[in-house]
């Protein structure tokens, strides 16, 4: 395209001989050697191209040419010997030439961006990942997205198709084929997609098997998810009832796969469970069973599991207990609802759309299994192979439990007796306030018994310390506790009280702690009292007088400031 522009062979070879110039071409290896040496100088366009080999073709001269181009030398001369080079080869040579773009060698070239320190932290996040197989955790495994959103959050201004060669290369499957997706459209407020996960989290020290519920709106893509201990009814029914309540509004449309909470059978044709059908009745909403073996039917929520269970637990994987786990949840899912699309809106923006579509939510309905138990001589219900305590008092009765998704609460004459979280090891869950009357009669069993064991930590240390040669007082401060209303959560922070103000914990001191009581005002004896009564009440005086001497004997004031001895 550019051979007519420029003179012919023949103008400026009589050209030469006419200006009385001899003009020597150097050879083939010369012009690469010299090509190579300027691989690092500007690429230019193929207009400027075009313009510096007809420029060079009227003047012969490369100096001539950056002067009136004004380019660098170097460019100039770089383009002027490819341009030899090629027609030194023939006319094709040269033809393929001037119709190719300008390029030039990066493959020797430093690499800015990808530097030794990205390489490394990449490196860790891949052996991360292989302790995460090694230990069954797949699931958790960070991906390309992953690693690169970690180093931008670390201050590395890294591209992300750079770090998916840098890992493909590091895990050998450079020559990988990438899966084709269609992009499907969705009329708001329809489809909402529902689906299993399942991840090990460490929960209190322990690692432990948990269900995550995933929602997905099909049109704005806004997700939530939820954990439960078991993929169970209960917790199937309760997920819902999550869901819409943080609506305020229900879908039009649930998408299942063919989950067993979901499909009651499959003979002639797909039968909705029980549960299925209650809650399409409460919310009215309709529902759509994918074919067997293809959930990627659903559309979202497939990918949804995945990338919530990655995002949210893949860097942070120990809480101390599943509730801290839920909340790190929520905050995961709500930070992952705004930037999802920024040309169309966020899935938060692209919400309020939806629920305008939605039906409104009428009702709630509870989801919890009703059964009838009988407590043990331990004072214990067995519920699916767990051992829950329930007051002393009901030993050899029987009892009504409710089970929900996380809790059981236990009935008996219409009234609640316990309330539990559910938790999954087999074993043992008592609370040390169930045992009362028992400990009321029998107070040297407290010290050994696995109640006071599975107590907090801080409780066990207010009994070994202050009260393990008198486990009557003790017993007598639970009972006090329980007829107050108050919890052993109150009677923890009032220990912690005592403790930072010096005081030794004792039945006394907590009366004036914890229940605010003045034993020379309530247990005055009035006239005609025994001589006992009166030896009770002064003994009762002189230990809250000797609690309140404490404090003040470990205070000492220093120029208006009080410190406290050690």
């Amino acid at each position: 395209m550019f051979w007519h522009s420029l003179p012919s062979l023949g103008e400026r070879r009589s050209r030469t001989e006419r200006e009385g110039r001899k003009h020597s071409f150097p050879s083939i290896d010369d012009l690469c050697t010299q090509i190579n040496n300027l691989n690092a100088t500007k690429m230019i366009s193929m207009v400027e191209r075009k313009d510096i080999i007809s420029a060079y073709e009227r003047t012969m001269s490369m100096r001539a040419v950056s002067r009136e181009l004004g380019l660098s030398r170097k460019t100039v001369k770089k383009y002027v010997l490819e341009y030899l080079s090629a027609k030194s080869g023939g006319d094709e040579t040269l033809v393929a030439y001037l119709k190719s773009e300008p390029s030039y060698k990066s493959a020797t070239r430093e690499k800015r961006a990808l530097t030794e320190d990205v390489c490394r932290m990449i490196d860790v996040c891949l052996r991360d990942n292989k302790e995460k197989r090694d230990r069954g955790d797949r699931k958790l495994c960070m991906k390309a997205t992953d690693i690169h959103a970690r180093l931008k959050s670390l201050g590395y201004k890294v591209s992300y198709p750079s770090v998916c060669n840098y890992i493909r290369t590091t895990l050998g499957n450079a020559d990988e084929l990438q899966e084709c997706f269609i992009r499907q459209s969705y009329p708001p407020g329809r489809d909402c997609e529902f689906d299993w996960g399942e991840l090990y989290l460490t929960i209190g020290g322990r690692r432990m098997k948990l269900y995550m519920a995933v929602f997905t709106l099909a049109y704005s893509n806004h997700r939530a998810a939820y954990l439960f201990l078991q993929q169970d009814t209960q917790a199937y029914m309760e997920s819902h009832r999550l869901y819409f309540k943080m609506l305020e509004k229900v879908p039009h449309r649930m998408v299942y796969d063919n989950m067993r909470v979901a499909v009651a059978s499959f003979v002639g044709g797909k039968h909705p469970t029980d549960a299925l059908i209650r809650m399409e009745a409460a919310y009215r909403f309709s529902h759509r069973f994918c074919n067997a073996r293809s959930g990627n039917e659903k559309g979202h929520v497939e990918r949804s599991v995945e990338f919530v269970r990655r995002k949210a637990f893949c860097g942070l994987d120990s809480f101390d207990t599943i509730q801290d786990a839920q909340e790190h949840l929520v905050r995961t899912c709500s930070e992952l609802n705004f930037p999802l699309c920024t040309y169309e809106g966020s899935a938060e923006q692209k919400l309020e759309e939806e629920l305008r579509h939605m039906l409104p939510l009428k009702r709630e309905i509870s989801s919890f299994e009703q059964q009838s138990y009988h407590v043990d001589k331990y004072g214990t219900i067995v519920v699916r192979g767990i051992h829950y305590s329930v007051p002393d008092d009901l030993v050899g009765k029987k009892v009504t439990v409710f089970i929900y998704s996380n809790r059981i609460v236990v009935y008996h004459d219409k009234k609640v007796m316990a309330t539990h979280e559910k938790t999954p090891v087999n074993g043992w869950k008592l609370d040390l306030m169930h045992y009362l009357c028992t400990f009321g009669k029998k107070p040297g069993s407290v010290a050994g018994s696995t109640a006071l064991s599975m107590a907090s930590e801080d409780l066990q240390e207010l009994f070994n310390d202050h009260f393990a040669d008198s486990p009557s007082d003790f017993v007598l401060l639970l009972k006090k506790t329980r007829e107050k209303g108050l919890t052993l959560e109150d009677l923890e922070a009032s220990h912690c009280q005592m403790c930072s103000s010096g005081v030794r914990p004792s039945l006394q001191a907590f009366d004036l702690f914890l229940f605010g009581e003045k034993k020379q005002e309530m247990d005055k004896p009035q006239i005609g009292a025994s001589s006992r009564e009166i030896e009770a009440y002064a003994s009762n005086s002189l230990a809250g007088i000797s609690a309140i001497l404490e404090v003040n004997t470990r205070t000492i004031n220093t120029g208006g400031y009080a410190t406290t001895e050690s």
